[in-house]
């Protein structure tokens, strides 16, 4: 007894296809492209069901489970059934012919061409039911292509393109078949004719859908292209150069986050520019580095000694790792001093082995970590944003430490003030953490830029924000 054909491996299935024999035929080979392309869409539907993502697909998930349903309980197995049968259907219209053209009783050559013939009905309905099947998994694949995983709408669009090319193929088999009868079976080709050209103008449809889900990827492809080109040129202007001007970098990076925010978030697109300075997301979604946060990370130091560092890069394998055993400001810090490295920087691996608020501990530091925190420095506290920010806060646009000043904390003298900020560094830190100030109550600086009070301060001295 011959296998099963679904029984048999890839390759034996491609061999018996190429062989050049009717047996598996074309039918059959229009039934393996709609169950391929079920599994596929079926794949993508798994995907959204995943604990991790269903709540994103909440307001469709029982409809995808519903399609799953019926192509695992009835599509794929009617399809299969239809794979294995269109083969042995069709070897018998092949038998039946074959026996005829060897007849040499004219009576006898008669009955079996009206045999082969009637066999050959039963060929031509096959190619139906798995039309009709197809068209199923099209129109499925098309709600799931709109609605499920966007990740895997590669695989939701290869299911529709399958499926509406199987159904193609199911109408080519048809129309050919067909022209096996003559006038004496005028009725039986009528009615063929007619629904064959009814299932056409499905076919039409489908294609035309299949088409516009292509669009829909170019399209979104060619809208990446600006962010890619605009990616690509910033890092020739200033990869790799001394004397970098890095504030213009900067800022020349955020105007290009914020143009392309909608692609860069694929929801929740920011609306202001503090939900752009996201130096996690500008790493995974614009530069395609993985991001990951982990409780320690050990480099070698020069005596081959395993140092605890807070974050590290890795470049050509796209990496980037930051330790979370420090606050969850510094944290962010260190994911824009790591960005910078991503922007700034040929050197495959570089890791940033202290806080900033230790960086006065240090003697002497390497340029490039310089330059890296400096970037983080302007990526995350930008010049014109934190002065519009200070000024709206105090109403200054240079604090001065003096009597009109102090009374706006809470009615506070001047000497009372130096009492507690016994120097700049302590009066930029209470400008940076304070939440309140001439009767109004905010959010302090170093909340709003989501940083440390300690990075805050220094910022604020940086961009000569205050006297003391």
């Amino acid at each position: 007894m011959e296998l099963n054909l679904i029984e048999r491996t890839v390759k034996e299935l491609m061999e018996k296809f190429g062989a050049g024999n009717h047996k598996p035929g074309s039918g059959s080979a229009a039934a393996f492209q709609g169950m391929v392309s079920a599994k596929l869409i079926s794949t993508v539907i798994s995907l959204c069901a995943e604990e991790k993502r269903k709540h994103l697909y909440s307001h469709c998930i029982y409809q995808l489970l519903d399609f799953q349903d019926q192509i695992e309980g009835r599509i794929y197995p009617k399809l299969e059934d239809l794979f294995q049968f269109d083969s042995e259907q069709f070897d018998k219209t092949i038998k039946l012919r074959k026996a005829r053209d060897i007849e040499t009783d004219e009576a006898k050559k008669n009955q079996l061409r009206r045999e082969a013939l009637e066999e050959l009905k039963i060929s031509i309905a096959i190619p139906f039911q798995i039309a009709e099947l197809c068209k199923e998994i099209a129109e499925i694949g098309d709600f799931v292509f709109d609605n499920g995983f966007r990740a895997a709408r590669g695989d939701s669009q290869v299911g529709i393109s399958g499926a509406v090319s199987a159904l193609s193929g199911c109408i080519a088999i048809i129309r050919l078949n067909v022209l096996s009868f003559n006038s004496d079976e005028y009725e039986y080709t009528k009615s063929i004719v007619h629904r064959v050209n009814d299932l056409d103008k499905d076919n039409q449809k489908l294609n035309k859908l299949a088409n516009a889900k292509i669009e829909i990827l170019r399209n979104e492809f060619n809208q990446k292209i600006p962010l890619f080109e605009g990616l690509s040129k910033l890092r020739a202007k200033y990869r790799g150069k001394k004397n970098v001007k890095i504030e213009e970098c900067v800022r020349d990076l955020q105007n290009l986050i914020w143009v392309n925010k909608h692609l860069i978030w694929k929801k929740k697109v920011p609306s202001n520019q503090f939900e752009v300075l996201r130096p996690d997301i500008v790493l995974r979604q614009a530069l395609g580095f993985d991001y990951f946060s982990s409780s320690s990370y050990g480099v070698p130091n020069e005596n081959d000694e395993i140092v605890e560092v807070a974050g590290v890069i890795d470049q050509p394998n796209k990496l980037v790792m930051v330790s979370n055993k420090f606050p969850k400001e510094v944290q962010r810090f260190t994911a824009a001093h790591e960005l910078g490295h991503a922007i700034l920087h040929d050197q495959p691996v570089l890791h940033r082995d202290i806080a900033v608020e230790c960086i006065g501990q240090r003697n002497t530091r390497d340029i490039v970590e310089i330059e890296a925190d400096k970037f983080a420095t302007n990526f995350l506290m930008p010049n014109k944003l934190v002065r519009r920010e200070f000024e709206n806060i105090y109403s200054y646009k240079v604090f001065e430490l003096n009597e009109d000043s102090a009374f706006q904390f809470g009615g506070r003298s001047v000497g009372e003030l130096r009492k507690e900020c016994k120097n700049l560094r302590g009066l930029s830190r209470k400008l940076a953490s304070t939440e309140s100030f001439d009767n109004k109550h905010f959010h302090s600086l170093s909340e709003k830029f989501n940083v440390s009070v300690e990075a805050m301060a220094i910022r604020l001295e940086e961009l000569k924000l205050l006297y003391y």
